[in-house]
């Protein structure tokens, strides 16, 4: 069986290529023989971090269809791929890709899609087209689901988990403290935001674009380091608590049962810290000052353990959730 997974992989960014690895974990309980192909953006990049997978270059149209020809599904996402905020032009360039995977691929399934915002009615309308010749819809969240019948897709739409949440740490024995994952953004200062956090790590998501936002923190490399998807999970696991703009290091500390600080650039951010019940460690990172924050930091530090009970029992209904898009493959090619 031949799998083909087109996403934001290959730009160094660590949350996206924790959705391919989940995505991966999941298929592979289901079709254990099925060779996965990655649309990348960086080859050697894919192939360091998913060992075994193939890999196509997104960007040479000829060569991206050719190795899309014979592939039994094609997977979609997850991440948040389909909005105009930095750029319209992304939107049609994945609905462009989406519609030449439908010619090629057997099936086409959507797998746990962050949606929006989709402000320009191109945007709309392109995306409202391609998720009706889609076989399969599934997206990570409420509002999600919400925008694609609000822009007319009469498909039946199921939500599911951020695919990240199909991971497993793997284990590490020293602790590494509080982790603190910032990234700039218009009316945020994270190099202040970083200063109210001594003795942090800085834990760069994004790099190498993150790696000046965290002021004069310690760094954790992960790209330097070699370390996996998996190995990162497990420092995260092991951390006292995470203080995080970046939406995967938060999803990293709910999969890890890890106490965690939201600060929220994005409506993505705020449903998570609600999903998770933890509204009050919650803070608008244009609004927090560093003093604001070192109080967040100490009210999740009291009840630490509660915290913890609260989230690995969350973690534990959105790891069985973040496998079901593969479920839906199984019945379609048993």
């Amino acid at each position: 069986m031949k799998i083909a997974a087109l996403g934001y992989y290959g730009f160094g960014n660590l949350g996206d290529e924790a959705v391919l690895a989940g995505i991966r974990t999941a298929l592979t309980e289901r079709f254990p023989a099925a060779q996965l192909l990655v649309l990348t953006a960086d080859s050697m990049a894919t192939t360091a971090l998913h060992p075994g997978v193939g890999t196509a270059n997104r960007w040479r149209w000829k060569e991206t269809v050719r190795a899309l020809s014979g592939t039994d599904l094609f997977v979609f996402g997850g991440g948040s791929l389909l909005q105009d905020v930095t750029s319209g032009r992304s939107v049609l360039w994945y609905a462009l890709m989406a519609l030449i995977a439908r010619r090629k691929a057997r099936r086409v399934l959507w797998w746990g899609q962050g949606i929006g915002p989709l402000s320009h009615p191109l945007s709309r309308k392109v995306v409202r087209l391609i998720a009706q010749q889609a076989d399969g819809l599934t997206v990570r969240d409420i509002k999600s689901a919400a925008l694609l019948k609000e822009i007319g897709v009469t498909r039946s739409i199921e939500v599911v988990a951020d695919p990240a949440f199909a991971l497993d740490p793997i284990a590490v024995t020293k602790p590494s403290g509080t982790l603190v994952a910032l990234r700039r953004w218009p009316g945020v200062s994270p190099e202040t935001l970083a200063h109210a956090v001594p003795g942090a790590t800085a834990l760069p998501m994004h790099l190498p674009d993150d790696l000046e936002a965290h002021g004069k923190l310690p760094c954790y490399n992960w790209q330097l380091e070699g370390a996996s998807v998996a190995e990162v999970l497990g420092k995260v696991a092991v951390a006292e608590q995470v203080v995080a703009m970046r939406l995967h290091a938060l999803i990293f500390a709910a999969r890890c049962a890890t106490p965690f600080v939201a600060l929220s650039y994005d409506p993505k951010v705020d449903a998570l810290a609600q999903a998770t019940g933890q509204e009050d460690a919650l803070l608008d990172a244009v609004q927090a000052t560093p003093e604001s924050l070192r109080a967040a930091i100490a009210r999740v530090r009291e009840n630490a353990p509660q915290r913890r009970a609260q989230l690995h029992a969350f973690a534990q209904a959105e790891r069985s959730r973040a496998r079901r898009p593969g479920e839906l493959a199984l019945e379609w090619f048993r």
